[in-house]
């Protein structure tokens, strides 16, 4: 029950981030995404007043391997994300979308029916890869013509599967951006 928990705050709370990225000025957008990082930073060391603000959510939504190091997928993606702003600007919400829709149902389903391995990545599934590219490009058509959301969910879904050294929330945006950004 924790990783549905957890996959469906990623949707709403990283979809949260697209508002502000779409509608906010440039100036109000790097207040606020500096502030993010700097209060979640604090949450990584554990400074004591933001731990206690913010525990509730660590207790619901932590993994416990991450609990020495609470809030750090968060720190990563939120990084990643204004990263992706700095770089492409508008284009950042492909970064937002693919991460958060593709990234969550690739979990669920991943979690819940996968059962076959990829071959190149024993942690994740054929069938959560499947569910990362569906997802991302039936959310992208809201926004772009379906030849760019076929492109960018499917190179989107390919990277998400690697077994990268990076965390996948800091590296979704920027390679979802970037593409949309070439195209």
């Amino acid at each position: 029950m924790l990783e549905l928990k957890r996959k469906l705050f990623h949707l709403f709370g990283v979809l949260s981030l697209a508002t502000p990225v779409y509608f906010f000025p440039y100036w109000l957008n790097l207040f606020l995404f500096i502030t993010a990082i700097a209060v979640n930073y604090l949450i990584v060391k554990k400074y004591p007043r933001f731990l206690k603000v913010f525990g509730v959510f660590i207790e619901q939504f932590e993994r416990e391997r991450n609990l020495s190091k609470p809030g750090i997928q968060s720190l990563y993606l939120l990084l990643g994300v204004f990263l992706s702003y700095l770089l492409f600007q508008k284009e950042a919400i492909y970064g937002i979308i693919t991460l958060a829709v593709g990234d969550a149902f690739s979990g669920i389903v991943g979690y819940y029916l996968g059962r076959r391995k990829l071959p190149y990545n024993p942690n994740k599934t054929i069938e959560g890869t499947f569910a990362f590219f569906i997802s991302s490009f039936v959310a992208l058509n809201f926004i772009t013509r379906a030849c760019e959301a076929l492109v960018v969910s499917f190179i989107s879904a390919i990277v998400e599967s690697l077994p990268l050294k990076l965390d996948d929330n800091f590296t979704l945006p920027l390679i979802s951006s970037f593409i949309a950004y070439l195209l």
